[in-house]
């Protein structure tokens, strides 16, 4: 006989029912909790290697300046699905710091939790331990382990760096949109202190001390134009501390463009690339939109006390391209780029900023390379000296460039690619003892570009651009010890732009801060002279040329007449070639 359930045995069944599952939901979450419990104390006492998640940022053995903020944690899960992820943060003698949970693959810690972190490491080794869960009625569990440090040393300066619209042949044209930042590492924003420059500025470069800015600007029409600035509030930049060096033997009628320049550690002198010529075009391809190198020039100094400009013995040979210079911190030393010198009929009676593609082509499509080496020269008060190739930097069938002493004069880094100078893909930074040594890979290279790279005064940090990222060149930080070790890329995050490169980072002594810099040349009435009609431009030469007889000319003047009479024959040879 069977026997009919009541309504009352139906709810007792199905409350059962629910009992036994609750039950099991709870004691499968009891063992999942104990099994993420037992992976942390196994992964913590070292008797199980983590497996299936792979921290990408930061990377293993990273070093952290100490007022960085706090940095977003990024991972990767070979385990696909949701999953929950306990986080634990460990000193270096496995006392806990700090632990949370997570749902997603990145974690940025809360900016008083950091400095929790940050003050009981006692600048030692940082253990992170990643657990991940997955949900489902497998039991899925993924792990990771890796390190970082706090370091003692802080970084003591800022960072004076450009943000660039892509690609170059959309910023050639709208030179108004580049703009100039100041910002420190501390995750503050960055502070505007330039924009809105009429014309192309590039290449800046300090003093030792931080009390001086020089520049490549465009002045008029002269693109040799140069100007140093001492540092205050406000800088600003005036006609009267504009040099050219087109007034270099003007009388060569050779054209200059200055490329490459940079300020001795005194602010006494400048070096730059002088009567040169250089592959400069622009490519389609946002990533990277231009090639450029020099293939002809000479060094030459200008001393600011005498007002003069000379060659620098030992990097001033016509055969060969000389460039990108670099001082040591005692400006005793020279180092600077050195290849033989290319020469094309085309590419020489180009007149345009940038090349015609047809004049480059055998450069563009590969059939040619381009290698340069790095050579040293003594200064010797600006006498120069013999050149003598850097062991390791040269002759190796690679293009070694854009070598950089370290403040403490310990130390040189330097970019090597298979060809070429700027903007190359495969640009690897390398590190070497200053007075000689086997260069060394350096651990913070990433795979995508790494060059334009600045010490701290302090010779302890070095921030460069890369790609790493994709088309925008973005700005990272490494610390070098001791010993000339330096560690994984720092993203600086709070330098990026969204739709601008950052490049040619400075990092400038904070010991005079600035707030602003002017475009005050551009505004001038002697600017605007430069860019008048043939007729103008002759009636002020003469002007200029009556009063250089009767009474003389200011330094300023005379060098402003040079422009005008050097702009004039070049209206002139137009003119008669056009006809």
């Amino acid at each position: 006989m069977v026997k009919r359930l009541t309504a009352s045995d139906l709810n007792i069944r199905l409350i059962q029912l629910y009992f036994k599952a609750f039950l099991f939901v709870c004691l499968f979450l009891f063992s999942c909790k104990n099994k993420s419990e037992e992976i942390f104390g196994k992964l913590e006492e070292g008797s199980i290697k983590p497996s299936g998640i792979i921290i990408n940022y930061p990377l293993e053995g990273t070093i952290f300046p100490p007022e960085f903020p706090a940095p977003e944690f990024i991972w990767k899960d070979s385990n696909s699905g949701k999953a929950t992820y306990y986080i634990s943060v460990l000193n270096n003698k496995k006392e806990k710091l700090f632990t949370c949970t997570v749902d997603s693959l990145f974690w940025r810690p809360d900016a008083g939790d950091w400095e929790n972190i940050k003050k009981q490491s006692d600048n030692e080794k940082i253990n992170i331990i990643i657990v991940g869960e997955h949900r489902g009625i497998t039991k899925k569990i993924s792990s990771a382990i890796s390190c970082f440090s706090i370091s003692a040393d802080s970084v003591g300066a800022s960072v004076f760096y450009r943000g660039v619209p892509l690609p170059f042949g959309y910023a050639i044209q709208h030179f108004n949109e580049i703009e100039w930042y100041l910002c420190n590492v501390n995750g503050e924003k960055p502070k505007k202190v330039l924009e809105n420059m009429p014309v192309c500025a590039n290449c800046h470069s300090f003093t030792k001390e931080g009390t001086k800015l020089a520049m490549d600007i465009d002045y008029g029409n002269d693109k040799g134009s140069y100007i140093e600035t001492p540092i205050e509030d406000t800088i600003k930049l005036t006609h009267d501390k504009i040099i050219s060096w087109s007034d270099y033997k003007r009388e060569d009628r050779e054209q200059t463009y200055g490329l490459l320049s940079q300020i001795s550690p005194d602010g006494k002198y400048v070096l730059s690339t002088v009567k040169d010529l250089s592959v400069f075009i622009p490519v389609d391809n946002l990533e990277y939109s231009q090639l450029f190198f020099p293939v002809k020039g000479i060094l030459v100094y200008y001393d600011f006390e005498k007002r003069a400009f000379n060659e620098l013995r030992g990097a001033n040979d016509r055969s060969l391209v000389q460039s990108n210079p670099c001082w040591s911190p005692d400006g005793e030393k020279v180092v600077f780029t050195r290849a033989k010198s290319y020469f094309s009929p085309a590419l020489a009676n180009s007149h345009g900023v940038t090349s015609r593609k047809e004049d480059v082509i055998e450069f563009l499509n590969g059939e040619k390379d381009f290698k340069f080496d790095l050579y040293q020269v003594d200064f010797n008060n600006g006498n120069g000296g013999e050149p003598v190739a850097v062991q390791g930097a040269s002759h190796n069938h690679l293009s070694n460039y854009f070598a950089r002493f370290s403040p403490n004069g310990k130390w040189i880094v330097f970019c090597q690619a298979e060809n070429f100078m700027l903007l190359q893909p495969d640009s690897k930074m390398y590190i070497m003892p200053a007075n000689g040594g086997v260069p060394r890979l350096m651990n913070c290279n990433t795979g995508n570009m790494n060059s334009w790279h600045s010490w701290s005064p302090n010779s302890k940090w070095i921030v460069f651009s890369s790609k790493k990222k994709g088309a925008y060149t973005q700005l990272y930080l490494t610390y070098v010890d001791e010993s000339g070790n330096d560690s994984p890329p720092v993203f600086l995050e709070n330098m990026a732009f969204e739709k601008k490169a950052a490049n040619i980072p400075e990092f400038v002594k904070n010991c005079k801060p600035f707030d602003l810099i002017i475009d005050s040349f551009s505004k001038s009435s002697l600017y605007y002279d430069t860019n008048s009609s043939k007729v103008d431009l002759e009636r002020i030469a003469e002007s200029l040329t009556d009063k250089k007889k009767t009474s003389g000319l200011t330094y300023q003047e005379e060098r402003y007449l040079g422009i005008l009479l050097n702009q004039l024959k070049e209206m002139e040879e137009k003119q008669k070639s056009q006809n």
